[in-house]
């Protein structure tokens, strides 16, 4: 998918930054009147000298001396100036606009070999921007698979498959990653559900997959379910709460790819089992993947459900994968943190 870049974004905020840059000035220069005047003079020195620098060599003796003198006065005047600046303690720089990205100016393009190249600050706002929009959450939002540290798992607790718990992850984690790499929305693909303890790195893994989406120009959506049903809920109160709740539901059953972090944390209602359903049976019958991650097995989520229950799982099972991700690396992560 190629790289969105928007140059009129850019130009716009580089206009900004030189706005921002004049206000300062302007300031610096109403408090410090000698400022001013020492800045003010100083450059209409310097624009005399350079238009009497043009034809040097066609000036007389004198011609030459008096530009010389004035280069003397321009050095003098420049010392001065400096003096002002640090009695005062203005930066030096204090004229020129506070630039975002020193490479690009903040224009998001870098001229290299002749060409325009757009630079990695343009790449990282949409990159934040795709992020927002998917929900996904500022602690997963610099998770990757690249990044990803394994040495969190155990080496000596088996699985019951009889892998030990870092073998495992490595396995899942390399099974999610493949799952990005070919997944093709002109094709059904089944998505995953990711069960495991508390702390096993089960959303960790989600924001690898949503920031993989993303490098991938596929559009997802995160949710924390519990989350999605205080949405609607508090949609009751507004002006049009059926509008609003077929809103907030068009959105996580109509998106390419859905992320649900932490199923069955929330009150088991009858409430909660029909919202559920609406979102699997659509996303179900349209072939759209849901990746999903929870604490509990699914036996566990049937009978947390007791409404459609049976219903939902047996249509999850069919849609996905179903991995198992165990250890604890949240509790090994503080352990690490507390003995630095």
């Amino acid at each position: 998918m190629p790289f969105d870049f928007r140059a009129e974004k850019y130009k716009g905020k580089e206009r900004e930054k030189y706005l921002e840059a004049e206000k300062r000035i302007e300031q610096i220069h109403s408090k410090y009147p000698d400022v001013k005047q020492a800045y003010n003079y100083l450059n209409s020195l310097k624009r005399e000298y350079s238009m009497l620098k043009v034809g040097i060599f066609n000036h007389s003796e004198k011609e030459k001396n008096n530009i010389d003198e004035l280069k003397k006065e321009i050095d003098t005047l420049e010392k001065h100036y400096q003096e002002l600046l640090n009695k005062y303690n203005i930066d030096q720089d204090y004229k020129e606009p506070e630039w975002d990205c020193d490479k690009c100016h903040d224009t998001g393009r870098i001229y290299k070999n002749g060409q325009y190249l757009v630079c990695s600050c343009a790449k990282n706002d949409l990159r934040k921007k795709k992020q927002k929009n998917g929900n996904l959450p500022l602690h997963l939002q610099k998770a990757s698979f690249s990044r990803a540290n394994f040495n969190y798992y155990e080496t000596d607790k088996l699985t019951d498959s009889g892998k030990n718990y870092l073998e495992n992850a490595q396995k899942i984690y390399s099974m999610a990653s493949s799952f990005v790499q070919k997944l093709n929305l002109d094709q059904h693909s089944r998505g995953l559900i990711i069960e495991g303890p508390i702390g096993s790195g089960k959303s960790y893994l989600l924001g690898c997959m949503a920031n993989a989406l993303i490098d991938k120009g596929i559009h997802f959506r995160y949710i924390v379910y519990s989350d999605l049903l205080q949405k609607i809920r508090s949609s009751y109160n507004q002006a049009n709460p059926e509008s609003d709740e077929k809103q907030i539901l068009s959105t996580v059953q109509n998106i390419p790819v859905l992320l649900i972090d932490d199923l069955g944390t929330e009150k088991a209602t009858e409430f909660a089992a029909s919202t559920l359903y609406q979102i699997i049976d659509k996303r179900y019958r349209e072939e759209k993947p849901i990746i999903l991650t929870t604490n509990y097995s699914i036996q566990n989520l049937k009978d947390r459900f007791p409404i459609m229950g049976e219903r939902i799982f047996q249509r999850l099972l069919e849609m996905n994968k179903y991995v198992t991700l165990e250890g604890n690396v949240r509790i090994k992560k503080i352990e690490e943190q507390q003995e630095a």
